[in-house]
């Protein structure tokens, strides 16, 4: 594991104009070449003033604040939400939805997903660490994101931007469901480098078992699992890594890849609109639930926070196919 990739130094004053210059210059050659793909210029200069703004700053923060470390689990979410991106407008063409709307929504769906996966950690596992240091709560590059927080987020936030783009619901939805399993792919390998969201304790005949070395990175210290099993006793600070664990991270991440070609094989040959959205739903809350035996997470009456939610996501997995089945039937 490699919770930082590399740290990009604090620029110069010269450095910071001459990456300013290539700036100005990169956005203008990209007007150039696609003010004849947009329909509206108008557009065109909306969005690429939006992304100019985003790296003006990035560079500006550099100059004034740097160095900064480029984090694995913030590569791999930004990795997993560009292929999630190409994936949806690639199979929004085939519905003669343009690419510009869904790069949008994307936008409105990655808000909600740190919004709504960070309130969930904050709800439902340290509400007691956050009262006492809140400015934490915008720490999001150290881990602490919860899934079907995420989830509930970007659906939020997504179904608001596709009522207001006047664009079919069910239809868009189908194409986001097959899209997240390959985000969900990217996002656990992230977790994997960081070292959160860890297995329970793994006996020796499991063959496929790992662990992690006590100290991540000089910036980031103890890992997450290592700090656990040394809070337990289960290992001093002597110990050069955390006990063997469930290679859950690894297991997560492949049961997204798996989601996603099922999902997109299915998707040529759905019966109705929203049929994939419900799939996504009803697939991932059973094999998050099965995976989550394996976690060490706080138990309820016998599972889980994550698995109640779970049977509540499948709940509504099941009523989304039900009402967008009878829908389609109805021809409304």
């Amino acid at each position: 594991m490699r919770p930082v990739l590399f740290l990009i130094p604090k620029f110069s004053l010269t450095v910071y104009l001459v990456l300013l210059g290539a700036e100005f210059l990169l956005f203008s050659m990209l007007f150039f070449l696609l003010r004849k793909r947009y329909d509206e210029v108008k557009k065109l200069k909306s969005d690429l003033a939006g992304y100019f703004i985003f790296f003006l700053v990035i560079i500006t923060l550099l100059f004034f604040f740097g160095p900064f470390p480029v984090r694995t689990y913030g590569v791999a979410v930004a990795i997993g939400f560009l292929f999630a991106i190409m994936v949806a407008s690639r199979l929004a063409g085939k519905i003669n939805v343009s690419s510009s709307p869904i790069f949008d929504m994307g936008i409105y769906i990655l808000a909600g997903v740190i919004a709504g996966s960070r309130i969930f950690y904050v709800i439902f596992y340290d509400w007691s660490y956050f009262i006492e240091n809140p400015l934490r709560l915008f720490a999001i590059w150290e881990g602490g994101l919860v899934f079907y927080g995420g989830l509930l987020g970007g659906i939020l936030c997504g179904v608001y931007y596709i009522r207001k783009a006047g664009l079919d619901i069910l239809k868009i939805a189908d194409v986001v469901g097959v899209a997240l399993g390959v985000g969900y792919f990217f996002g656990r390998l992230g977790c994997l480098g960081y070292g959160c969201c860890y297995g329970k304790t793994a006996p020796d005949s499991f063959p496929f078992r790992i662990h992690f070395p006590a100290i991540g990175s000089p910036l980031t210290g103890y890992t997450p699992a290592f700090a656990d099993h040394l809070e337990q006793g289960l290992v001093t600070v002597h110990s050069g890594h955390s006990l063997f664990v469930y290679p859950v991270q690894i297991m997560e991440s492949l049961s997204g890849l798996f989601l996603f070609l099922l999902l997109l094989f299915l998707y040529q040959k759905r019966k109705f609109n929203g049929q994939i959205a419900a799939f996504f739903l009803l697939f991932y809350s059973v094999l998050r639930f099965a995976i989550e035996f394996l976690r060490t997470e706080p138990v309820f009456l016998g599972i889980t926070t994550s698995q109640w939610i779970g049977v509540l996501v499948f709940l509504s997995g099941l009523f989304l196919y039900k009402w967008a089945r009878k829908k389609n039937l109805s021809g409304a």
